[in-house]
């Protein structure tokens, strides 16, 4: 049987199901790579965007993001540069301790590559329709599909978000619980 390309399959998915896509995918990459972290405070951060109006969870789901987060020395830097005195300290702290050994916020790292795909996602899609959100959107999940194969990753199954279809919202799809899809927020 031909598995159907990236391209094809999400062409008749919703936004918010080519979303919930890229997370599943962002969370096989986490937990393959670096399966002795805790990566749920970064699910959590993901998921939630699935429940609330776009801008408000990117604001939260940057706060994850290595590039932001070791920008600057300290706390209070971060915090103030980057957040807009928005971050917690306690937040900061656990993901300091998260992205130790693994990243020292350099773009170029992968780890924060395969994270900053959330703050691209949401550059093409704030205030777009969905025609202009359309490739850039689907891009992406090859993208991250290319990443996941490159460590001979197994993609997820797309099959769990064929329900979400672009006739939903104008393409954008519903707002939902879909913590469930997420194999790290297990017990949801």
């Amino acid at each position: 049987m031909t598995q159907v390309s990236s391209k094809e399959f999400f062409r008749n998915i919703s936004i918010t199901g080519r979303l919930c896509y890229l997370f599943m995918c962002i969370e096989k990459y986490l937990v393959s790579i670096y399966p002795d972290r805790d990566w749920t405070i970064v699910s959590e951060r993901l998921w939630q965007w699935t429940e609330k109006y776009w801008n408000e969870a990117q604001e939260e789901s940057d706060q994850i993001i290595p590039e932001y987060i070791m920008e600057f020395n300290t706390y209070e830097e971060t915090n103030k540069r980057c957040f807009d005195g928005g971050l917690s300290r306690k937040l900061y702290d656990k993901l300091m301790r998260l992205y130790d050994g693994i990243t020292n916020g350099n773009t170029d790292d992968e780890i924060n590559q395969v994270l900053f795909t959330t703050v691209d996602w949401g550059t093409v899609c704030d205030g777009a329709s969905f025609t202009g959100a359309d490739a850039p959107t689907i891009g992406y999940l090859e993208w991250m599909e290319l990443v996941l194969q490159r460590h001979s990753i197994e993609l997820p199954d797309r099959e769990l978000v064929a329900n979400m279809t672009k006739d939903q919202k104008g393409g954008w799809g519903e707002f939902c619980n879909c913590r469930h899809l997420s194999i790290i927020l297990t017990d949801v």
